[in-house]
């Protein structure tokens, strides 16, 4: 690595994967200069973070908490932003954390302004598709996921040829329900569907992980990152959380990529260009006594919210888009209690499957205006269906 800092922007750094990278990054603090800092509304957060980084600059959505933030004297001068509209100031490595697709907006700006954007938000790739990564291209923006199983299956990818590839399988923890049955978990309540037995996550995607939504999301965001047909991704239920991804090859060899049930890996090795020579040793596998893999896909078929994901993204990008936003819209009415458990699936299903929808979205994404009247597009018909 260069004898220079690198110069880092943090996008959601109040969030789980914005917090991880931060204390990975001062952990590294010789090698790495926090000068972005952006979130939403966690004043108290924020403000720690702020004196600690004492970045350049730092982006904060919300009003109100940009208001008391910015009438707060720092250490050192500090551009406060409400938005990033007039922001071109360039980064070494973006991570982008931000969550839902609030996320997108901030990917297609700063793929312009990043030599590497470190990405955690599935929505950024499943929306922006590949007309996104074309885009990042012509910025010579390198992309390069962190979720724990996209950054596991890029490890392989770095040394085989898609051709020599056979079939690729993301794991699954099941989440808080895989060992109850339909009817009990029909009507449960959102404090027992945030309860994920091997992840700390946001409430969003906590819920997606009860639903196995997030599946459906990785598969379209694997088969858009990877240029990898969706019918050779396939998804194994994995309980224990330790392999993250499967990558079965034409010659019957089988490569498991494995680590603890933390960020800390992916981030840290993204961060790090996975430089082997830190000491960093986690001794997860040979520290236990008894250790074992489980995989099974029985337990997959009482989550409809797959099936939905594989056949929104073989109708191509406005699939994907239309899921995702749907998914969203009723992930966040059931976490205001105005719709049960079981009607995230249920309307999802119904709605992705309606015949006029399916007209909608066998038209192809030319410009990043037609992503945004398609998500236009799938916000009003979910409101109103």
């Amino acid at each position: 690595m260069s004898s220079k800092k690198l110069s880092i922007a943090v996008l959601g750094s109040t969030g789980s994967i914005g917090r991880t990278a931060l204390k990975i990054i001062d952990q590294y603090s010789h090698l790495f200069s926090v000068d972005l800092l952006c979130c939403n509304k966690n004043t108290k957060l924020i403000k720690k973070q702020i004196n600690k980084f004492l970045p350049k600059i730092v982006i904060i959505n919300n009003i109100k908490t940009f208001n008391i933030i910015k009438s707060i004297k720092f250490k050192k001068k500090i551009k406060f932003l409400n938005n990033f509209n007039n922001l071109k100031t360039k980064y070494d490595k973006t991570i982008l954390a931000i969550s839902s697709i609030h996320g997108i907006d901030y990917g297609f700006h700063f793929i312009k302004y990043s030599h590497e954007m470190l990405i955690a938000n599935k929505e950024t790739i499943v929306c922006g598709g590949k007309f996104f990564l074309q885009k990042a291209k012509k910025f010579k923006c390198n992309i390069i996921p962190i979720d724990s199983e996209h950054y596991s299956i890029s490890t392989i990818l770095r040394n085989i040829k898609l051709n020599e590839l056979d079939k690729i399988y993301l794991t699954a923890s099941g989440g808080p329900f895989i060992n109850s049955n339909l009817k009990k978990i029909s009507k449960v309540s959102v404090s027992e569907a945030l309860k994920h037995p091997k992840w700390k996550m946001g409430k969003k995607i906590s819920i997606d992980s009860a639903t196995m939504a997030n599946k459906a999301l990785e598969v379209m965001e694997a088969s858009i990152l990877f240029d990898i047909i969706p019918d050779k991704i396939k998804i194994k239920i994995h309980p224990e959380s330790k392999v993250h991804a499967a990558i079965v090859l034409k010659n019957g060899l089988v490569h498991l990529v494995a680590h603890n049930t933390s960020m800390e890996i992916p981030i840290r090795n993204t961060l790090l260009d996975n430089n082997y020579n830190l000491n960093i040793v986690d001794n997860f596998f040979f520290n236990k006594k008894r250790f074992h893999f489980s995989f099974d896909e029985i337990n997959l078929k009482k989550f409809k919210n797959i099936n939905s994901g594989y056949a929104a993204l073989k109708f191509g990008p406005r699939g994907c888009i239309y899921f995702n936003v749907i998914n969203d819209y009723l992930v966040n009415l059931y976490l205001n209690k105005k719709i049960f458990f079981y009607e995230i699936s249920h309307k999802l299903n119904k709605l992705i499957s309606n015949k006029k929808v399916i007209k909608n979205l066998k038209k192809k994404i030319n410009s990043v205006n037609d992503i945004y009247e398609t998500i236009s597009e799938a916000k009003s018909y979910v409101k109103n269906n």
